[in-house]
């Protein structure tokens, strides 16, 4: 009866995330890493370090170009952006189910519930990412690894490279796997009986030092931590995963301390360490929730090895099962950090480097995600909207560089050109194109002082625009766009803002300035740019005004991270 309960709950849930997969476009690096693999799948592929790690995620860009040359083979209208989201959640939720049924006594129903329903895994098996297509090779070599039959240890190592070869960071897994497929009773048969130890580790290495063949100046590490950020994407994107990964240390932590000599607590120990480890690493440098996908990794790991009892607490189970269900249907409305609410429909969003959010409601998110190129979750599926009814000449207009530069890279090779990518002062004075939502926000990698010259360049939008994002060519047009976007970082002090035409569009709890060409009520004078604005909510209701607002609540801005936060109007 296990067997089927397990089953029927991984397909239920692999059949309503593929269902609601299609042509999302989800982040800046799916663009990058598409972009690549459609030129290495038309023989014109750049210099690598153009692209997104190449050197960690080879294996990915050349499985991404196998998808393009599959749809080419038998004439696929869907297109490629399609063609490779489903193509790599397919493989994902495959594989899935093949540990699932092979291991169909080792791991539970409630253990599984909480993996697939972790936000980390579910809301990014969507999309073209590396640690989706990484944890496929991973649980397929897995099945091998950890078969209690001793078989398959050069396959289950070549699948381990593979996995290594589409995301790096699977090497964090190894110390685990070692401690899993390596019994207490078999140390003592060191160096003669780890033959299938040392086949994954070579394996795994090998791959590792291999990225460097094709990329040699790779990306780095960038650390960012922010206990508030921590906790945020702990609650919504370990989720259920969280508690029974906890529960998981703690049971693995007093089995170690319960070992009969001081030789075993050691071993012991060492497993403690290798489970923690893929966790750990990523809490100084998390820039999203889909980071903990690694920590599920290790629950699931855990779970098939059979290291620990069976857990026969009934209290737990049914916590666990209500902490992985609720969140499914029910989320949290947080416009304002002192009033939460319950909510079916709209809990509220928080950013991530992989895009939007929810607090919860991931069933409906889900739904939301299917349609998102038609009713937009975030920036990414406007600015990627407005770039495909933009008329792009790549011949004759550079484009400067943002943290938005994938969706120019992903438009030129759909179209068999080229993007060029330069920093303003490498410009010239020459036209180019650019994005305006990368301009209208304060980030590290582009601070407002870095844009000010280029604002005050002549520009025009030329695709349709949704609350001020679009596509720009500037060295064409007149100043106006500029002028406004000086004024508006200046008063939204960097926080990401959109631009809209009445303040009944704007969201509750955020901040609000009308401006205008045109004195109005209560308005003041900005002597650089010539241009009327007011905060006064009195003065909303005149003539002629346009309205910003943050994207964010007051709470998430910028300043409520640095202890200085802007109070709404």
């Amino acid at each position: 009866m296990k067997n089927w309960i397990n089953l029927l709950l991984l397909v239920t849930v692999a059949i309503f995330s593929l269902w609601c997969t299609g042509d999302l476009m989800r982040k800046n690096d799916q663009a990058t890493i598409l972009a690549g693999a459609y030129d290495l799948a038309h023989g014109r592929l750049q210099d690598p370090e153009s692209y997104y790690q190449f050197d960690k995620t080879y294996v990915l860009y050349g499985v991404c170009a196998a998808i393009f040359k599959l749809q080419n083979l038998f004439s696929c209208e869907m297109s490629p952006i399609d063609a490779a989201n489903r193509g790599l959640a397919l493989v994902f939720w495959s594989a899935l189910t093949i540990l699932v049924v092979r291991f169909r006594t080792a791991i539970s129903a409630v253990d599984l519930l909480c993996i697939i329903t972790a936000p980390a895994i579910l809301l990014n098996t969507m999309y073209v990412n590396s640690t989706v297509l990484s944890s496929a090779f991973l649980i397929l070599s897995a099945c091998f690894i950890l078969h209690p039959v001793r078989r398959g240890g050069w396959l289950g190592a070549l699948l381990f490279a593979l996995a290594v070869g589409s995301r790096a960071d699977v090497i964090l897994l190894l110390p685990l796997l070692l401690w899993l497929s390596t019994p207490f009773s078999q140390i003592k048969t060191f160096p003669a009986g780890f033959s299938k130890q040392w086949t994954l580790i070579v394996a795994g290495i090998i791959t590792l030092i291999s990225g460097r063949i094709f990329c040699s100046d790779g990306a780095s590490i960038d650390p960012i931590f922010n206990a508030k950020m921590v906790a945020g994407y702990v609650a919504f994107g370990f989720g259920a995963a969280g508690l029974l990964f906890s529960i998981y240390a703690i049971r693995l932590t007093l089995h170690a301390a319960k070992s009969p000599t001081w030789l075993e607590k050691l071993y012991g120990l060492a497993g403690v360490a290798a489970f923690l480890l893929p966790v750990i690493f990523f809490l100084p440098q998390l820039h999203a929730p889909r980071y903990f996908w690694r920590g599920c990794e290790a629950i699931l790991l855990l779970a098939i090895s059979r290291r620990l009892p069976i857990w026969t607490c009934r209290p737990g189970y049914i916590l666990l099962t209500i902490a992985a269900c609720l969140p499914m249907v029910l989320g949290i409305n947080l416009s304002s950090l002192h009033r939460p609410q319950l909510t079916l429909t709209a809990p509220t969003l928080f950013p991530s480097g992989d895009g939007y959010y929810p607090m919860g409601g991931y069933a409906q998110f889900l739904l939301n995600m299917r349609n998102a190129n038609q009713h937009p979750i975030d920036h990414n599926q406007v600015i990627w909207t407005a770039m495909q009814s933009a008329k792009l000449e790549f011949d004759n207009h550079p484009v400067l560089w943002s943290p938005m530069f994938g969706y120019f890279k992903l438009a030129a090779s759909l179209q068999g050109d080229v993007a060029q990518l330069y920093s303003f002062s490498d410009l010239s004075n020459r036209p180019f194109y650019a994005e305006s939502r990368s301009l209208m926000r304060k980030d590290p990698k582009t601070p407002l002082s870095s844009i000010s010259d280029v604002l005050h360049q002549p520009s025009r939008f030329i695709s349709p625009v949704l609350h001020g994002v679009g596509i720009l060519q500037f060295g064409d047009g007149d100043l106006n766009w500029g002028r406004q976007t000086r004024l508006l970082n200046h008063l939204f002090s960097g926080n990401e803002y959109r631009v809209v035409t009445a303040p009944d569009m704007i969201p509750p709890n955020r901040m609000i300035w009308a401006f205008s060409e045109n004195a109005f009520e209560s308005a003041q004078v900005d002597p650089s740019t010539g241009l009327y604005y007011s905060n006064d909510p009195k003065s909303f209701s005149g003539v002629g005004l346009t309205f910003a607002h943050t994207v964010l609540p007051s709470w998430m801005s910028l300043g409520s991270f640095q202890g200085n936060s802007p109070q709404p109007k």
